[in-house]
Formats: structure tokens, C-alpha cells, sequence
């Protein structure tokens, strides 16, 4: 660990006063990180409540779990006024339970930065989610932001890892999770706790691609026109030599329209015996059962396959 206390302050109070803990998770990596964290602190399942992103699959976190929700006129309310309204539910669901709350997340994203302001938050903790967290990021004092900042941040993506004002981790957080000793380089290891318990996550997961050496990952969603899906998708293929499977990125299973979409597509192509994989597929798990040879663009998990012993190819938009 980085900090030599056993378990950070903020959470221990919370063991202590009975807290609920909110999890915000965004993708795999955090699905898996949240389950490191609720088993080696050993936090009461009854006072967990998951909050998925991005359709994220929860089959590794049972708990009482709400998959989080965006309404057409939501992003209108959120860049024009100011407001969260998804924020606004969410935090209606925390109030049922009708105590305290302490909220693990990623970075200080829109929902986030609203649930801050109730006065039942009893502090924020930031969680490792993948490149973000080994990027050279200070931390920001939220006072300080300008109103002119405070524009340009609303108008960024809600899980942008481009933003050059760098808004993602608030100077009163009380601490950050990684499971790497280089993870948040910024960040004082005061401030810094490391989890090495990822094997006592084996007995929650079985693994679904025994077997199967080669996994393809797409490009996030945002990166490509529709019209490109086919190109990236006969790249992946013929790198991994007709065989193997393809793993989706997070953004193309947020919606269910935009996944049936791309797999539509790949279904056209030939793929010989290559197959899309399923959701609830944890890349970062399979690879502690099994070594495997990871294919695609640039992506987070081509620092996971170093730190589990697997091999990662990163191929080029230019290819595109």
C-alpha cells in the first residue's frame, strides 16, 4: 500500500457508522476494483448500492444495484442549464435508504459533482477505471474554477478522457483506489491506497473464454462515422488471423440500439470463427486464468495485459 494505515480513514468511519456505500461504476475495470475494494474492507452487502454506467455489466457485483438512466432531454438540461438530472435521480434512490452515504467513482464527472452537494454525502473517494488513472493529473480546487471553466466542463463529454483543463479529481476527495503502485501519479501516496487482493475476486467469477487466446477490442464508439464500422472491424479480423473473439468497447453496449447495430454489421462480415463476445466477459479477470494475446487500439487494457502477464498488439487509427 501506499498509505501504511490498513484502511483509508474515510471508510473505516463509514464501517463504523453504519454508511452507505455508492459505487458509480463506468466499465469492467471498475466493476472489478469495486469488488476488490467491498471484499478486502469488508463492507456490509446491505449497505451497498451500485450505480452502473454505460449499460456496464454488474454480474460480478450482486448487490442492490440500479442501472443508471439518461432521458432524451437530459443532456439539453445538463449543457444549457446547469442541472443534472440523472444526478437528480440518483441521488433520489441514495435518500430512500434514508442515511448517510460515502461515493466511490472514477472522476468527477456531472452526477458526481451533484451528489456532492447533498448534505447526506459524507465524502468521495476516487477510483481506479483504466488510462485516466495513470495520466499525469492534478488535482483541482473546485472554489477555484472560473465561471468560464465551469462552462467549457459542462460541455465536455461526460466520461472524456480529452479534456485539456483537466477537471477530474476534486482537491477535497478524501482518497484514491489502484491496484498499481503507479497508478494516479500525481496524486500524494498519502493520499494513494493499493489493493492487492485481485485473487479473492477468482471465486465470484467463472471464466468464459478458456481456450481462446486471441481477443479483438474495438475503438470506442465516438472515435469513428458509422460508415467506418465495417473497416475497423475487418482490421481486428485479419490481425487475429480469422480466430478468436472481439470484445466490444464499453460505449457501442451503452445503448442497446448502437450494439445491435454493430453486431448487425459484423454479422455481414466474415469472420470465420471469430465471435463477439458477451457483456458479462471480464478481460481483466480471464487474463489472471489464462494468458492472453490482446489486439486493438489504444485502450487501457494494454496496460492491464502488462500488469497480468499477457501480451497486447495496439494497432494504429491511421489503419482506419
Amino acid at each position: 500500500m501506499s498509505n501504511n494505515k490498513s484502511t483509508p480513514e474515510i471508510i473505516d468511519k463509514g464501517l463504523n457508522k453504519n454508511w452507505t456505500h455508492v459505487f458509480f461504476v463506468v466499465n469492467p475495470i471498475v466493476a472489478l476494483i469495486t469488488k476488490m475494494i467491498i471484499l478486502n474492507f469488508k463492507i456490509n452487502p446491505s449497505n451497498i448500492l451500485i450505480f452502473s454506467f454505460r449499460n456496464t455489466d454488474l454480474s460480478l457485483l450482486d448487490y442492490d444495484h440500479v442501472f443508471a438512466d439518461y432521458k432524451k432531454l437530459d443532456r439539453y438540461f445538463e449543457k444549457l442549464f446547469f442541472q443534472s438530472p440523472s444526478g437528480k435521480r440518483i441521488l433520489r434512490k441514495i435518500k430512500t435508504l434514508k442515511k448517510p452515504f460515502l461515493l466511490y467513482a472514477p472522476q468527477a464527472f456531472r452526477e458526481v459533482n451533484y451528489l456532492l452537494r447533498s448534505d447526506i454525502c459524507m465524502g468521495h473517494i476516487y477510483v481506479e477505471e483504466g488510462q485516466l488513472a495513470y495520466m499525469k493529473i492534478k488535482e483541482f480546487i473546485p472554489r477555484q474554477v472560473s465561471l468560464l471553466d465551469n462552462f467549457f466542463r459542462n460541455w465536455r463529454n461526460r466520461f472524456n478522457d480529452k479534456d485539456e483543463i483537466g477537471f477530474y479529481f476534486r482537491s477535497d476527495s478524501s482518497c484514491y483506489i489502484g491496484i498499481t503502485n503507479d497508478s494516479f501519479p500525481e496524486i500524494h501516496k498519502d493520499k494513494k491506497y493499493i489493493l492487492q487482493n485481485i485473487e479473492s475476486v477468482k471465486k465470484f467469477y467463472k471464466p468464459k473464454l478458456t481456450g481462446i487466446e486471441k481477443i479483438g477490442l474495438t475503438c470506442a464508439w465516438r472515435r469513428l462515422d458509422r460508415k467506418e464500422w465495417p473497416k475497423m472491424l475487418k482490421i481486428l479480423i485479419k490481425e487475429m488471423n480469422g480466430e478468436g473473439v472481439i470484445k466490444l468497447h464499453p460505449s457501442f453496449t451503452s445503448s442497446n440500439q448502437i450494439q445491435d447495430d454493430i453486431i448487425k454489421v459484423f454479422q455481414n462480415l466474415e469472420t470465420k470463427k471469430i465471435k463477439i463476445c458477451p457483456n458479462d466477459v471480464n478481460i481483466e479477470l480471464e487474463m489472471i486464468y489464462e494468458t492472453k494475446k490482446i489486439i486493438g487500439f489504444q485502450t487501457s487494457l494494454s496496460k492491464y495485459a502488462t500488469i497480468f502477464g499477457s501480451k497486447f498488439k495496439q494497432l494504429s487509427y491511421e489503419l482506419i
